[in-house]
């Protein structure tokens, strides 16, 4: 017969720590009028087994540190525009003693906790919690606590069953939580169909299903998320292969291979790793100006010398005003070239090299200092000092900007042009008399892939002091 049955065990009593949830279990089957059966399903909601073992925390005992201060502090102003309660310093305190990794902040915190897991908040959870300033921690181990609950089954009854830890978790694009699981015993978390065939007696080649996940969402509809007070659930006549050796560890994608992290530690060294100067031409899919703009707004976050925050930007979209732009600083490169003695040829191709590439971009930003925000002294040294310093910041919002272009799949490359052309950017575009233009960069999505130039070796370039 091709079903399944799923049953909530009703009167499960509250949970204290130390208590032994596979007695518990024992006992519920008797007052549901059930028996224990080879082949059982039990799901098992995670707040049980926080309860079984302490790990509660009272909120009101958490010092929270300078950085949980200044998250409570950016947070809060987003969970208040969005209507949905803030978190505590405290709170969030205990969400960074949980978490491995914080990977999005937002009226949130999005993190990867210690066991891997990537979750709203670590899991931390007030529901079903008694007491008023009481949160639950996920299970430090679930996989060992589902593997002792179904040792200890086997142990009384003799019988082999399944073990699942179960929370419920969000989804990225979707809204709404969803039963997943935490730990497993008894029950491999995958079923790996590649290389099976399909009705059509097609090969499959990609097709993996998180079963344990889709049993836990079962459970999920019975167990509910309020009042229903049914924190285990019994799923029979599922047909699985009893494993000894488990864990959940086999259904959480690697890093590696994750299209979503965003922003991880990973990710931020690929992004660093990849970035190249692209001098090759565009393709033609339009880029919304709002794009840019968000990426230029990341770039003011780069440091800067006092916080001038020195840098302008001026966004160059295709048209009369930029080819007149790139026609008089032609002129102005083929004038210094005669000047310098080249030949024709070498300056046509001199010319060429970028002059298309300036015109052709999708977008062509100028960066400037702005110099009326250096500091003012009253001898040339320190005056040339304080140059140099907003050079360096300028500098540094470049190089926050390349990183959002990267970011966004789009590429770019800084060119320095504008350094030997100011006036007669200055002119062209009529800017302020206090701009210094300082560099162009070309933006627009690539047409192919850039090869990565060689590297200095680390101990070529890290001076080592004699001591």
């Amino acid at each position: 017969m091709n079903e399944i049955q799923i049953v909530g065990l009703k009167q499960i009593p509250l949970i204290k720590k130390g208590d032994d949830i596979a007695k518990i279990i024992l006992e519920a089957l008797k007052k549901n009028n059930l028996k224990l059966m080879n082949g059982d399903i039990f799901v098992i909601a995670q707040t049980i087994i926080t309860k079984s073992n302490g790990r509660i925390r009272n909120l009101k005992e958490i010092i929270p540190s300078l950085r949980a201060i200044e998250l409570h502090e950016k947070i809060s102003s987003k969970a208040k525009n969005l209507g949905v309660p803030e978190k505590t310093p405290e709170l969030i305190q205990l969400i960074l003693d949980e978490s491995k990794d914080i990977l999005k902040v937002e009226h949130v915190l999005i993190t990867e906790t210690k066991h891997g897991f990537i979750c709203a908040n670590a899991g931390i959870d007030k529901s079903n919690i008694e007491g008023k300033e009481n949160v639950g921690l996920l299970p430090s181990n679930p996989d060992e606590d589902a593997k002792n609950i179904r040792i200890n089954l086997k142990s009384l009854t003799n019988k082999d069953v399944a073990i699942i830890i179960s929370d419920s978790f969000g989804r990225p694009f979707r809204v709404g939580a969803v039963g997943v699981a935490l730990g497993v015993s008894g029950i491999i978390p995958i079923l790996d169909k590649r290389g099976k065939r399909d009705l059509f007696d097609y090969e499959l080649h990609s097709t993996i299903i998180g079963h344990v996940d889709s049993l836990a969402s079962a459970a999920q509809l019975v167990m509910g998320e309020a009042d229903e007070g049914i924190p285990i659930v019994l799923i029979r006549g599922y047909d699985f292969e009893l494993t000894e050796n488990t864990s959940i560890k086999s259904l959480l994608r690697e890093k590696k291979i994750d299209l979503f992290r965003v922003g991880t530690s990973e990710n931020t060294k690929g992004i660093l790793k990849n970035r190249r100067s692209y001098k090759f031409g565009f393709d033609s899919k339009n880029i919304d100006k709002k794009i840019i703009e968000n990426c230029i707004e990341l770039a003011r976050w780069a440091p800067s010398a006092h916080n001038g925050q020195h840098w302008r930007y001026v966004i160059l979209s295709k048209g009369s005003l930029r080819n007149r732009l790139i026609d008089k600083i032609n002129e102005k490169l083929r004038f210094d070239l005669e000047k310098d003695g080249r030949v024709e040829s070498f300056i046509r191709n001199k010319i060429n090299k970028t002059r298309m590439n300036f015109l052709e971009a999708p977008f062509l930003i100028l960066l400037c200092l702005d110099s009326k925000d250096l500091e003012k002294y009253p001898d040339e040294d320190r005056s040339q000092n304080e140059f140099i310093l907003g050079i360096q910041s300028v500098s540094c919002s470049a190089i926050y900007l390349l990183i959002a272009f990267e970011v966004e799949k789009l590429a770019a490359c800084w060119y320095c042009a504008p350094l030997f052309t100011k006036e007669i950017i200055k002119e062209v575009l009529k800017l302020p008399e206090s701009y210094i233009p300082m560099a162009f960069f070309t933006v627009g999505y690539p047409l192919k892939p850039v090869k990565a130039p060689p590297r200095k070796n680390l101990n070529d370039i890290i001076f080592k002091l004699k001591e």
